[in-house]
């Protein structure tokens, strides 16, 4: 590419899409910058596993713990502790009267928003760390449940 040519290409892509899908931009910039906190009806959350909840469609890792697979188990152990994981949070966000998710200004390597989840206060990572169904977590290689 010559010099000075990337950056009117890039202009050109970033129309091409705001062309194409002009909520692109916005959704693809939404949390660059400032941590932000959604405060949502805990009900609205659904629970995937015991680390990732949807809210509006949208698939959010919640961060500062990790749980058990539950899909992709590599044991029997595994995945009946990621099920009480996964039920534990379900349980967690019926008898909830607030939540809020604490976003982070970037998103993981499959896409999905990270967030951290406080329940009546109380970070849902705390929780679950303290009842034995996660390890704390803020990154890199997870560690085997087998």
């Amino acid at each position: 590419m010559p010099r000075g040519a990337l950056l009117p290409a890039t202009l050109l892509v970033l129309l091409a899409l705001w062309l194409y899908d002009p909520d692109t931009l916005t959704q693809a910039t939404a949390r660059v910058g400032q941590p932000s906190v959604d405060r949502v009806i805990p009900s609205h959350l659904t629970v995937v596993d015991g680390d990732t909840v949807t809210l509006r469609g949208q698939s959010i890792r919640l961060v500062g713990f990790d749980t058990p697979e539950t899909y992709r188990a590599q044991c029997a152990s595994e995945r009946s502790l990621g099920d009480a994981a996964t039920d534990r949070l379900r349980d967690l966000l019926a008898r909830a009267s607030s939540a809020e998710l604490i976003y982070l200004p970037r998103r993981d390597q499959y896409g999905r928003d990270l967030a951290r989840l406080v329940v009546d206060g109380r970070d849902v990572a705390d929780t679950m760390v303290s009842e034995g169904l996660a390890r704390r977590y803020t990154g890199g290689q997870r560690r085997p449940w087998c």
